[in-house]
């Protein structure tokens, strides 16, 4: 947001949005909407605002314009949600609030969706994956069951965030880990899909990002014209390529296995059984895996520290 419809006056100051500028930043969105579209490009959704509870932290030194959820309902309701449903390039676009850390559930959607009319523009709320220590997974069940009829999306992640771990690891098994265990644990308590922030970064990116803490799938190294895949590149294939649009979860439970060291999601598609299976464990495990209703089972070996998908 310019620095001029902020009430600090500065880009990279926290602040909130001048009451005066709310109409013309609703403007603003629909605008970006028209002209992409004027060039054959269309967007199925947008968030109110990225961590909007970040814009109000004095040291926070990326640009950053704050917002509470009251404030997010309010603006939906009276500006963002009628102008979008106004143009023919943006009536489609989703509305989706927070677009923040979890531990902001379930108050935040409890506000947003308090509003009827707020609600009738909202279609769900977003997440990040940082400092889930801070809440419980089960929030995301929680926030589902009381609003089944909005989805819940995780639109931000990003290895190499949290000390002393942080920045570049070339090779690291460990960060694979954290992103199956993030996505397995999204997918099994509500979240209808997972976004990594970057998923390719060259060698100069990297330097730079990782004085922020910040980490990429997949590493570009220009001078040798080579590309390396990191293991979060194959711990997101494991999902991206065998969980298709329209596949639907299905309940799932362990028995005889420690459910946080061998963990698993499972889902339903087009006739097919999906299940991924991630083990920490350094050990082989084996596996049978069955199906209630069908009676039918399948036993297999999950080799130690892995991830594992069966159709």
């Amino acid at each position: 947001v310019p620095g001029w419809m902020k009430e600090s006056g500065a880009m990279e100051a926290p602040g909130q949005l001048k009451e005066e500028m709310k109409a013309a930043w609703a403007k603003y969105f629909v605008r970006f909407f028209e002209d992409y579209l004027s060039h054959g490009i269309s967007f199925w959704g947008t968030t109110i605002q990225n961590e909007p509870s970040f814009g109000g932290l004095p040291l926070y030194a990326w640009q950053k314009m704050k917002w509470n959820a009251t404030g997010e309902r309010t603006f939906v309701a009276d500006h963002l949600g009628p102008a979008l449903s106004r143009s023919e390039a943006a009536k489609h676009v989703k509305i989706i609030a927070l677009d923040d850390n979890r531990y902001l559930l379930p108050e935040w959607a409890d506000e947003v969706y308090s509003d009827p009319l707020s609600s009738s523009f909202i279609s769900g709320v977003a997440i990040h994956w940082y400092f889930g220590m801070l809440a419980p997974v089960s929030v995301l069940t929680a926030t589902h069951n009381s609003y089944p009829d909005k989805f819940i999306l995780a639109t931000e992640a990003c290895a190499g965030s949290k000390p002393p771990h942080s920045g570049p690891s070339l090779g690291s098994w460990e960060r694979a880990e954290d992103y199956a265990k993030s996505i397995i644990e999204d997918l099994n308590n509500f979240v209808v899909g997972w976004i990594d922030w970057n998923i390719a970064l060259d060698t100069e990116v990297v330097a730079l990002q990782s004085e922020s803490f910040q980490w990429s799938p997949i590493i570009i190294n220009a001078t040798a014209d080579e590309f390396l895949k990191q293991p979060m590149h194959y711990a997101l294939t494991h999902f991206s390529r065998f969980l298709r649009p329209g596949s639907r979860r299905v309940q799932s439970t362990t028995v005889g296995i420690d459910r946080k060291k061998v963990m698993l999601t499972a889902f339903i598609f087009e006739g097919q059984r999906i299940v991924t299976i991630l083990n920490t464990i350094q050990t082989e495990q084996e596996i049978a895996i069955e199906e209630e209703e069908a009676g039918t089972s399948i036993s297999l070996k999950v080799p130690p520290k892995s991830i594992t998908t069966v159709i």
